[in-house]
């Protein structure tokens, strides 16, 4: 069909998509599928430009003003999303520099947040720290099930201390290897709980990503790196 200058709208020209150039980034869920359909909506932008340029009335011509307005968006666009491009490349290069950090505590020990941990070979092991100076203390060992294992006295100072387990049950048999819950209970001299709190110490077996935070896979599950209280070499105190 042979397209005639009153068959032609000589208006904006529009892509035969519904977008605008500003919409593209804001639809595309990643800058490849963004920088593609920009594409094509610039390509459809184009034709019809032509074609209207062609068929156009020369003594009513198109208004430029508004088609390189048009041209201006699209170039806008494309930068932003050659500037995504780029931020892209530097988080993918932050996220890689992070692993390479998280495989430095590959082997190690470290302490995180939480009263579970896992007897492996005969051992585990805990921290807690008292906010007070404790007449008393009692550190109890629960299996997953609930059931008390241990019973062992603790340490009354205030500030850190260190749990080592050797994995036996109050009658000295071993128990099997699992995850196990410690609760400790402190009393000042006036009879009043001193205010506790419990960290796992795990050996750190793996490096992974978690919704852009680098996480080491422990005993008690993923651990980010920012929650990491403290970080030793694997040298188990004498268990008690």
């Amino acid at each position: 069909m042979t397209v005639t200058a009153a068959s032609v709208n000589p208006g904006v020209p529009a892509s035969s998509s519904n977008q605008t150039p500003s919409s593209v980034l804001s639809s595309s869920g990643d800058t490849s599928t963004a920088s593609t359909q920009l594409s094509a909506n610039f390509d459809n932008f184009l034709k019809l430009l032509t074609t209207q340029l062609s068929n156009q009335d020369p003594l009513s011509p198109l208004d430029a003003t508004q088609f390189t307005t048009q041209l201006a968006q699209f170039s806008g666009v494309e930068q932003a999303i050659n500037t995504n491009k780029k931020l892209d490349t530097l988080i993918a290069a932050q996220t890689t520099g992070q692993l390479d950090t998280g495989v430095n505590f590959l082997g190690k020990v470290v302490e995180g947040a939480g009263d579970v941990s896992a007897l492996t070979n005969g051992q585990a092991q805990w921290g807690y720290g008292l906010g007070s100076q404790a007449a008393s203390a009692q550190i109890q060992i629960f299996d997953s099930q609930g059931h008390l294992v241990r019973t062992i006295p603790g340490e009354t100072a205030a500030g850190g201390h260190q749990l080592n387990w050797d994995g036996k049950d109050d009658n000295g048999n071993t128990v099997p290897d699992g995850n196990y819950q410690m609760q400790v209970a402190a009393k000042d001299s006036s009879g009043n709980d001193v205010t506790v709190t419990t960290h796992f110490l795990s050996p750190v077996t793996g490096v992974a990503t978690q919704n852009g935070q680098v996480m080491l896979q422990t005993s008690n599950g993923l651990l980010s790196i920012g929650n990491v209280i403290s970080v030793r070499e694997p040298n188990p105190a004498p268990a008690a």
